[in-house]
């Protein structure tokens, strides 16, 4: 049996005692069915349990003081389940239910709070209940939340901004790449959109931007200190101002990152890759607490797939559109030496196609379209045994890790779509019609000759970065 509201439970809950320690409250599965309802159930087969509650909001947060619009009492288990159904709740798939739960053992009670539930399918409501005994280890780690082999653990299809899934960048990036952009989400424009059910970044001039001009570039001041999400000094700023040859990024770029964080698992990624002279996409997996340093990848980024904008691009090699290339990155001296290509007849640009990054405590492998294309294993000893000595990864520290280090600690995805810098475009390339690339990477000039060059790169971007759908899952 269960009651609405549950008044009464949260009486208990602050004159009980709890702790995490003592006892860990069981999983809970949770179903949304047709054409609506949800159902939420916990094993209990060794019947322990006194009462189970459970809090929930649907698209928002919920503090583990809260009452939810999905709120259950359940008294009494059935054959040693406690079930909660509320037949009223509408739900589709992408809806992310934000809840906690609270439990009686022996007249103490139990919370665990921060979690979170995406819904991939509607369920008929006679399918029969799965008990958390189904629920498979993983080794996938979700940060504040539990999860089960095979789980999908973060699902968007972008049918509109889900800012409960999503944080909207905006600062401006510095080491180590150094790309000409500044990251921002400015009223009334479209840098970062949802259409037609995708997600959609298309960089913009900073001069087409209310209040500036080519003087403003050259002379001015930038300051997004209102809204300002840089994590860190060391890798970004949020205000700046031209002087000299050091002018203001000319470009004004999106990029989103997931609210999520995860160690292993398995990222899927459906886009179409942008196109236009001088551009390239982000879709990384970044650390979230930089285990082991801030400075130049000290803490890895994965790259799970990236093609450079230009439709030609010529040099030592053909460095175009047609080239993808991604891998792993631990330090910005011998960021290529782990990165892997794999060249098509057509740009990557010209269709979606699926890209995705199989990461795990062994091994991390890239496919797209299904196909495996890439794969890094550690050495015996651990994937800074595949760099040169001559590589300054801090050694150090990552013989602290496991052999996956720095990869074995919370990351989460990074979409974006950056522009020029000094780490993706090799020196001495020419792209469409033998023109040369407009900057030297180590240059001290390098943003204000790219700048210079406008008139030749700004009429190529003719597609921005368009992203179908993202998916997570645990292994």
């Amino acid at each position: 049996m269960y009651s609405k509201p549950v008044v009464r439970s949260l009486i208990l809950y602050l004159v009980l005692s709890y702790a995490h320690a003592q006892f860990n409250i069981p999983e809970v599965t949770i179903q949304a069915l047709k054409p609506k309802g949800i159902r939420v159930s916990i094993s209990d087969p060794e019947n322990k349990l006194n009462q189970f509650v459970f809090q929930g909001n649907v698209n928002r947060k919920i503090g583990s003081n809260d009452v939810g619009e999905i709120s259950g009492e359940v008294l009494k288990p059935k054959n040693g389940v406690w079930v909660y159904e509320d037949p009223s709740i509408s739900l589709k798939p992408g809806d992310v239910i934000s809840y906690y739960t609270y439990v009686t053992r022996d007249r103490k009670g139990y919370v665990n709070d921060n979690l979170s539930f995406t819904v991939t399918e509607l369920v008929d409501p006679s399918r029969p209940n799965p008990s958390t005994r189904d629920c498979k280890a993983t080794v996938t780690e979700v940060a504040g939340a539990k999860a089960c082999a095979g789980q999908v653990v973060f699902e968007d299809n972008f049918d509109s901004f889900r800012e409960d899934l999503w944080y909207i960048e905006q600062y401006i990036p510095e080491q180590p790449d150094y790309p000409f952009v500044s990251y921002q989400r400015p009223p009334r424009s479209d840098v970062v959109s949802i259409k037609d059910g995708n997600l959609r970044i298309a960089p913009q001039l900073l001069i087409n931007q209310p209040g500036y001009s080519n003087n403003s570039v050259l002379s001015g001041s930038l300051d997004l200190t209102s809204g300002c999400t840089s994590r860190t000094m060391y890798l970004s700023r949020c205000s700046t101002s031209a002087w000299g040859a050091s002018i203001l990024p000319p470009v004004v770029s999106g990029r989103v990152t997931t609210k999520i964080a995860f160690k292993y698992g398995v990222v899927e990624v459906r886009a179409k890759l942008p196109q236009g002279d001088w551009l390239y996409p982000d879709i990384l997996l970044e650390p979230l607490m930089n285990k082991y340093g801030f400075m130049n990848y000290a803490s890895g980024i994965i790259r799970i797939a990236g093609a450079r904008g230009n439709v030609e691009l010529s040099g030592s090699q053909d460095f175009s559109n047609k080239l993808l290339y991604g891998g792993p990155i631990l330090d910005f001296n011998c960021r290529n030496n782990l990165l892997r290509t794999k060249r098509n007849d057509f740009p990557w640009s010209n269709d979606f196609h699926t890209y995705t990054l199989r990461w795990e405590p062994g091994r991390i492998i890239l496919a797209v379209d299904g196909v495996e294309w890439a794969r890094v294993e550690p050495s015996a000893s651990g994937l800074q045994g595949l760099l040169g000595q001559d590589c300054p990864v801090p050694r150090d520290l990552l013989a602290t890790g496991s052999d996956m280090a720095p990869f074995d600690d919370y990351f989460y995805l990074a979409l974006g779509v950056a522009v020029g810098g000094i780490t993706e475009f090799p020196d001495g390339t020419f792209t469409s019609g033998f023109r040369p690339k407009p900057w030297r990477n180590p240059g001290r000039k390098a943003a204000l000759n790219f700048w210079q060059d406008e008139d030749a790169w700004w009429p190529t971007w003719s597609q921005p970065f368009i992203v179908d759908y993202v998916r997570i899952r645990a292994i």
